[in-house]
């Protein structure tokens, strides 16, 4: 749709909002604060089948690692070392296990003196899992595990991985069942068995018992999720619609009418605002320090790309990033945040050339040669060295491994170092360490804020770390904001971190003076 035909389509939408009646008004009230709590819970349920589904891939990814080495004896040092890796590279496993006859012969999870035997599975799963739940190890009392099972191999998963996604204070209620046995994997709430006993087969959604309930199968039909609210709830959405909509609906008919056409209108000059902040150099860079947590010294900084337009406001990247993306714009950020960070640090690198900027690389950049030649034409021109510079990838950028390995290859063939960040979001991170060389590995932020707490996946964490210990890469966290979490990631071993507890994202001006205080209360590292 063309400009004029947006702006006449937001136009007649404020005059049906001018036109519509008191009574419709509060009709449209009830409708929608319904149609926005079944929405709800629907894409709660959806979430719950995501990460139940990553799950069971993460699950088959593992097993057919394992079963790839089967020249390794069972329970061996060796076979115990691979599978605690495997649990390690996978965020929804909390520990891996010999199957033999139904029964555990040893686990990641701690040493066991005889096979524990599961008896009869409760069911089978996609990918030809067998199943059983609510099971408890000896040696780890009061913690119950789901066990899936297939070629002599199981994970051990926590049974409400699927459905921690809300506070617990939240009255939502959440629920993961398979289907065949109507068997409820995990819940939390109310969850009343007549729900589930309702499931036919396809989506359903229905009031009960003073609750508004969706169910949701997955796509293999194996398995689906509940959500539920209070009828309450709902009705309160409803009231609070009702009196928006009802006294000031011509009034909001106005405003709507205006704010829809100046979004349109917003919407359409976004991508010739971004193509002129190019023109116009709006974009400057600001560095995050990084932390050796063993001296407390900056060894140097993460290079963030910030974008302030002409009004003087500053764009969220959250904002600008993707907009670039979508319109082929991220490798000219790239290559202008390289300029930048040349600009900026050429001085204080050549001062000290321990000190390192690292710069994130899009997906794009990793599909396209010539960046490493890019930032080398840079730094010769500045006096640097490639050693001054560390490149950032994430998993997304490495889906394509015919492309992004050539890239890949030739950027640490110059001499600059490679990190791969958010480790451990997907369900390929262990594949990308077999595929790539790297140098260091990124603790992700989801992970550190799980440090010092029950969460299950604060095991998840400490199995990072120590994959990356095996596989002699160094380890930087992100997003550290507490002394206990510091603590923590220094005892275990990670050699640097980041995040506002040591210092917010400045300028090269603020970095050089934190290095200088940095370096005036180092601590001799711990031997």
């Amino acid at each position: 749709m063309n400009k004029s035909g947006m702006v006449l389509l937001a136009s007649a939408v404020g005059v049906l909002a001018l036109v519509i009646p008191f009574s419709v008004s509060l009709y449209l009230a009830q409708a929608q604060g319904r149609d926005d709590a079944l929405s709800s819970l629907r894409d709660l349920a959806d979430d719950v089948l995501h990460r139940a589904e990553n799950a069971r891939l993460q699950i088959s990814d593992a097993i057919d690692a394992l079963n790839s080495n089967a020249a390794e004896p069972p329970c061996s040092p060796e076979q115990l070392t691979r599978m605690g890796m495997l649990a390690a590279a996978f965020s929804h496993v909390a520990g891996m296990a010999r199957m033999e006859n139904d029964a555990l012969v040893c686990t990641t999870l701690g040493p066991q003196n005889i096979p524990i035997n599961l008896g009869q599975p409760n069911g089978r799963r996609q990918y030809g899992l067998r199943f059983w739940s609510s099971i408890e190890l000896p040696n780890l009392p009061g913690q119950v595990f789901s066990v899936l099972a297939r070629d002599g191999y199981a994970a051990l998963v926590y049974p409400d991985l699927a459905i921690d996604l809300l506070n617990r204070e939240s009255p939502v209620s959440l629920a993961f069942f398979s289907t065949s046995e109507r068997l409820i994997l995990g819940r939390r709430g109310t969850v009343r068995d007549e729900w589930i006993a309702r499931y036919q087969g396809r989506p359903i959604q229905f009031e009960d018992a003073g609750y508004f309930v969706v169910i949701q199968p997955s796509e293999a039909g194996d398995s689906a999720a509940l959500a539920a609210m209070p009828s309450s709830l709902v009705q309160a959405q409803v009231q609070r619609f009702a009196f928006i909509l009802g006294p000031v609906g011509l009034i909001l008919g106005v405003l709507l009418t205006g704010l829809v056409i100046y979004i349109a209108q917003r919407r359409m000059s976004m991508e010739g605002e971004l193509q002129a902040a190019f023109d116009r150099d709006e974009f400057f860079v600001e560095y995050q320090p990084v932390i050796d947590l063993r001296t407390g010294r900056c060894v140097g900084a993460e290079a963030l790309a910030r974008w302030r337009n002409e009004e003087g406001k500053l764009i969220s990247p959250n904002v600008f990033i993707p907009l670039a993306e979508a319109n082929g714009m991220i490798q000219r950020i790239t290559t202008r945040v390289m300029e930048l960070v040349v600009r900026d640090a050429a001085e204080l690198l050549r001062t000290d050339p321990k000190l390192h900027i690292a710069i994130n690389l899009s997906s794009e950049d990793l599909h396209t040669h010539g960046v490493e030649d890019r930032m080398k034409e840079l730094m010769a021109g500045a006096g640097m060295g490639p050693g001054s510079l560390m490149f950032e990838i994430t998993e997304r950028g490495l889906m394509s491994p015919d492309k992004a390995r050539g890239v890949l290859l030739a950027v640490r063939a110059g001499g600059f170092r490679v990190a791969i960040d958010d480790f451990g979001t997907g369900h390929s991170s262990l594949s990308y360490l077999a595929t790539y060389e790297l140098d260091f590995l990124k603790i992700d932020k989801m992970f550190v804020d799980t440090l010092g707490t029950d969460a299950p996946t604060s095991l998840v964490t400490f199995h990072i770390i120590e994959l990356a210990r095996s596989l002699g890469l160094q380890m930087i966290a992100e997003g550290v904001e507490t002394e206990a979490q510091r603590d923590i990631l220094r005892e275990r071993g990670v050699q640097y971190a980041q995040g506002w507890l040591f210092g917010r994202p400045m300028s090269i001006h603020k970095l050089g003076e934190f290095i200088v205080q940095a370096a005036s209360t180092e601590q001799p590292a711990a031997t």
